[in-house]
C-alpha cells in the first residue's frame, strides 16, 4: 500500500510536467504563421494608404471642379450692371468645353499642352537649323557635305540710274554754224537676269560652283536739249566656274574660315543692239569668308579682289568689296538676312589709257529673307538699296535653291 502511494506521488508531477508541455507546444507559432501574419499587417497598411489617397483624389477633384467654374466665369462677377463682356459670353456659350487634355500631355512630355496654348507652338529645333544653313548657303558662307548637290533657278532685277556730261552738237536759226556743247545725259538701265546656280559637295570640305546667267536689258538715254532714245539688248551672260574650300573650322574665338576661287569666261555677249550688257570679259576672283555662329544668329563678313582683262581694246576697271552680314533664325522655317557691302571700281582703260572719271565707289545695303518650303527646297528674297551717285538705285532678287542628295 505504501509502494502505490509512492508511485502516485511520482506519476503526479511527471503528468504535471507533460501538460505544461503540451500547452506550450501548442501556444507556440510555426515559421509559416509569422509570414502570414506579417502579410496580414502589411494588407492593412496598403488598404489604409489607398484609403487615404482616395480620400486625396476626391479632395483633389473638387478643388479642379471649382477652379475650373472660376476660370469660366472670370467677368460676369467684376462686369458692371447692363454690360456683357466678350470673355463672359463666350465662356457661358460653351459650358461643356472639354478640358485640358493633363493626361495626354503628361504622356507626350508636355507637347499637347505648348501646341494648344494660344500664342505659343513647338520648336523644332531640326528646322529652325535647316532654315539657318540654306540661308548661309545662299550667302556662300557655307559648304554643302560630299554628294550633296544643289540647283538654284533665279530671278534678279536691277534699276540703274546714271548723269554724266556728253558732248552734243546743236543749230539754231540764228546760228546755223554746227555748235559743240557739254549736255547732261540721263540713263536709265533696266537690267533682267534669269540664272542658274549649280552647286556640289566635294570631299575635304571643298565645292564646286557653276553659273550661267542670261541678261535683258531695256536702256534710254535722255538729254537736256529733249533728245531721247531707248533700245533693248539681251543675251546668254558669262560662264562662271569656282571652287570654294573650307580652310579652318570655328574654335573658341576663332571662326570659320572659307576660300573661294572663281574664273569668269567671258563669254557671253557684250552688246545687243547697241546696248551694252553684263558679259563678254574675263575676270579671276578671289575671296575670303569668315563665319561666325551663335545660334540663332551667324555673323560672316567677305573680302574679294576681282581682276579683269582686256578685250578688243576696252578693259574694265579691277573691282574689290567688303561686306558685313548677320543672319537670324527667326522661326522654324524662317531666317532673315541684314548686310552692308561696299564696292569700289578702278577707272576703266580704252586702248591701253585710262578713262578719267570712269572709277566707281558706292555701297548697298541688303535686305533678305528665306523660308523653308521642303526638306529639300528653299525659297530665297532678296532686296538691296544703293548708297551714293554710282550705285545701283536698287535691286532685288528671289530664288528657289533644291537639294539632291
Amino acid at each position: 500500500m505504501k509502494w502505490q502511494k509512492t508511485r502516485h506521488a511520482r506519476m503526479i508531477p511527471l503528468a504535471l510536467t507533460g501538460l505544461l508541455l503540451a500547452g506550450q507546444a501548442q501556444t507556440a507559432e510555426t515559421p509559416a504563421q509569422k509570414r502570414e501574419k506579417q502579410l496580414q499587417e502589411r494588407l492593412a497598411r496598403s488598404d489604409a494608404q489607398a484609403a487615404a489617397l482616395q480620400k486625396r483624389i476626391e479632395q483633389l477633384e473638387k478643388q479642379v471642379v471649382a477652379l475650373r467654374g472660376t476660370i469660366a466665369h472670370p467677368a460676369v462677377a467684376s462686369a458692371p450692371p447692363g454690360v456683357k463682356p466678350a470673355a463672359a459670353t463666350v465662356a457661358q456659350a460653351t459650358p461643356s468645353a472639354p478640358p485640358p487634355r493633363a493626361a495626354s500631355a503628361q504622356s507626350s512630355g508636355g507637347s499637347s499642352t505648348a501646341r494648344s496654348a494660344p500664342g505659343k507652338f513647338e520648336v523644332d529645333e531640326e528646322a529652325a537649323q535647316r532654315a539657318l544653313e540654306r540661308t548661309l548657303t545662299q550667302s556662300g558662307a557655307l559648304l554643302l557635305p560630299p554628294r550633296t548637290i544643289e540647283l538654284t533657278p533665279s530671278y534678279s532685277y536691277r534699276r540703274t540710274e546714271v548723269s554724266n556730261s556728253v558732248p552734243a552738237t546743236i543749230t539754231t536759226a540764228t546760228s546755223p554754224t554746227p555748235t559743240v556743247v557739254l549736255a547732261n545725259q540721263r540713263t536709265r538701265r533696266n537690267e533682267n537676269i534669269a540664272r542658274l546656280d549649280l552647286r556640289a559637295g566635294l570631299p575635304y570640305q571643298s565645292q564646286l560652283e557653276f553659273s550661267l546667267p542670261y541678261n535683258y536689258v531695256r536702256s534710254s538715254q535722255t538729254t537736256d536739249l529733249g533728245g531721247t532714245t531707248s533700245a533693248n539688248g539681251n543675251g546668254i551672260g558669262d560662264v562662271t566656274l569656282g571652287l570654294a574650300k573650307t580652310l579652318t573650322r570655328e574654335s573658341g574665338w576663332r571662326p570659320d574660315l572659307i576660300g573661294r576661287l572663281s574664273y569668269n569666261f567671258g563669254n557671253g555677249r557684250r552688246t545687243d543692239n547697241n546696248v551694252a550688257l553684263l558679259g563678254g570679259y574675263r575676270q579671276l576672283q578671289a575671296e575670303v569668308l569668315a563665319l561666325k555662329r551663335q545660334d540663332p544668329l551667324a555673323f560672316f563678313a567677305s573680302a574679294f579682289y576681282g581682276k579683269t582683262w582686256e578685250k578688243d581694246g576696252v578693259k574694265p576697271g579691277d573691282v574689290a568689296g567688303l561686306s558685313l552680314s548677320s543672319v537670324l533664325a527667326a522661326s522654324p522655317a524662317t531666317s532673315l538676312q541684314f548686310g552692308f557691302s561696299q564696292i569700289y571700281r578702278k577707272d576703266q582703260e580704252l586702248n591701253g589709257a585710262k578713262v578719267a572719271g570712269s572709277n566707281q565707289t558706292y555701297g548697298l545695303i541688303n535686305l533678305g529673307a528665306s523660308s523653308v518650303l521642303s526638306r529639300d527646297m528653299t525659297l530665297v528674297t532678296q532686296f538691296g538699296i544703293g548708297l551714293g551717285n554710282d550705285a545701283p538705285k536698287y535691286n532685288f532678287t528671289i530664288s528657289l535653291p533644291i537639294l539632291f542628295r
